[in-house]
């Protein structure tokens, strides 16, 4: 991860590790490395830098590419429990309230689900449970129970 040096750092905490690729590979002695750049399916010339920079660091920091790594500031975030993850109790449509890697306060409204088979209701508003940085969104905009519509993490310092 340090060698990756992406801006913003986290180990994901799973909260259902058994059933994930991951989980599988690391059961097979295997080391498993992941990243996430911007989610949504989607890339721009930012997220493509910084996959560029962190493969060439981590090839060099394995020992298969010489040279020196390259390093920029980066943050490391951290999730200490489940209150890290807002999970959505209804289908609709998701309107964030705020954009990834904003500061949220507990009780923030971070999201509302519009209920898209009825109009004129207000929409359910769903509020962070912690202090934090808005490290994860859900994509797309549709959303049905069960579905994770944020992940609130915790600034814990500067790498590098």
């Amino acid at each position: 991860m340090e060698a990756f040096n992406a801006p913003h750092s986290m180990m994901l905490l799973e909260l259902d590790a058994a059933s994930m690729y991951d989980t599988a590979a690391e059961n097979q002695g295997k080391v498993f490395v992941s990243t996430e750049l911007g989610g949504g399916g989607s890339a721009n010339a930012t997220t493509t830098a910084i996959a560029r920079k962190g493969v060439d660091n981590f090839l060099k920091h394995a020992g298969i590419l010489q040279g020196e790594m390259e390093y920029s500031p980066s943050l490391s975030l951290y999730m200490p429990d489940g209150n890290c993850f807002v999970t959505s109790e209804h289908s609709g449509l998701l309107e964030m309230c705020f954009d990834l890697g904003d500061s949220v306060k507990k009780d923030d409204v971070i999201a509302l689900v519009y209920d898209i088979e009825r109009t004129g209701i207000e929409p359910i508003a769903y509020r962070a449970k912690m202090d934090g940085v808005l490290a994860g969104r859900h994509y797309p905009c549709l959303t049905k129970p069960g579905d994770n519509l944020a992940v609130v993490a915790i600034k814990v310092n500067k790498v590098n």
